[in-house]
């Protein structure tokens, strides 16, 4: 995710007790890391406007990334001057949102990650003479999970990403009491029978292109509670949370950012192959969340004010 920010500081104290971990690298932008093998996963830089700058998505091979630069309205290959170098192709998804299709980005070393929770569940018990408490501070992020996107007509952005970008639908939702009015399209990656992530994008119908928010994967459920009760104690915004969505079943907490900006904490969310057909539902409230507090009428707006 590249994102323009209105004061580096702000965003830099944040994102550590989001849990990101800075990197460093010259030049005015702020690069941050999750535990895992991707050198950079959130690049802010200084705007007088803040606003959603690029997606970033990598693909397999350098083949792909020629394919890119095939698709109408994209850019030549370029360089990343970034962590990991690499070679990218810039292209926007219907209604101008940015994506920047990478590829030959070298791995960083992975961080040391807390193990998951050991659970002693009602009739299988795993956990013997060892306690469970979780310690207080920042959870861990280990990657970028998902972008979920405002757009002004979802059915032909879904049809692009199909075709250009490989993706298949997961779940469609529907104008509750209508047929063939579609609201949005939760997407996933095609990567045959390996099991991949519920969606890596969703599209909703909105009036204008907006990112809605995007999500961080940490550890597990005891990481996403810890991590709220952290970020409650640092006195930030509080959006929605903590609760358990429908529609690909990951325990989420939402927050605030300093420019307005959702920002998502989850864990067991659903891994799909390509085996898994498409479902349809209406887009309703009920399909939010299955337990958690009240979805606020907020979470339907572009930003917040700051």
């Amino acid at each position: 995710m590249v994102y323009g920010v209105s004061d580096l500081g702000k965003t830099r104290s944040f994102m550590a007790d989001f849990g990101l971990v800075p990197v460093d690298w010259p030049g005015n932008a702020a690069y941050f890391r999750g535990a895992l093998s991707s050198p950079y996963i959130y690049v802010a830089e200084p705007s007088a406007e803040p606003s959603l700058k690029a997606i970033g998505l990598e693909v397999d091979s350098a083949d792909d990334l020629a394919l890119a630069a095939r698709i109408e309205g994209a850019s030549r290959i370029r360089e990343l001057n970034r962590p990991g170098g690499g070679l990218c192709v810039n292209v926007a998804l219907p209604g101008g949102i940015s994506l920047e299709l990478v590829h030959g980005v070298e791995d960083a070393p992975e961080l040391p990650v807390r193990p998951p929770s050991v659970l002693n569940e009602g009739i299988r018990k795993a956990r013997f003479n060892v306690p469970q408490r979780p310690e207080h501070g920042p959870c861990q992020v280990l990657r970028l999970g998902h972008v979920a996107l405002g757009v002004p007509d979802p059915v032909a952005t879904k049809d692009w990403a199909v075709r250009n970008l490989g993706m298949i639908v997961s779940d469609a939702m529907l104008q509750p009491g209508s047929q063939d009015e579609f609201l949005g399209f939760f997407m996933r990656c095609d990567r045959g029978a390996t099991p991949t992530d519920h969606h890596t994008l969703l599209f909703s119908k909105a009036g204008t292109s907006h990112v809605h928010h995007v999500s961080f994967e940490v550890q597990d459920i005891d990481a996403v509670h810890m991590g709220h009760e952290w970020l409650k104690s640092r006195r930030y915004k509080a959006h929605w949370g903590v609760g358990r969505h429908v529609l690909g079943s990951q325990v989420f907490d939402y927050w605030w950012d300093p420019d307005g900006f959702r920002v998502e904490h989850y864990a067991d969310g659903d891994l799909y192959d390509n085996a898994v057909p498409a479902t349809t539902v209406e887009g309703t409230d009920d399909q939010l969340w299955t337990w958690g507090p009240e979805v606020p009428s907020e979470f339907f707006q572009q930003t917040r004010e700051v």
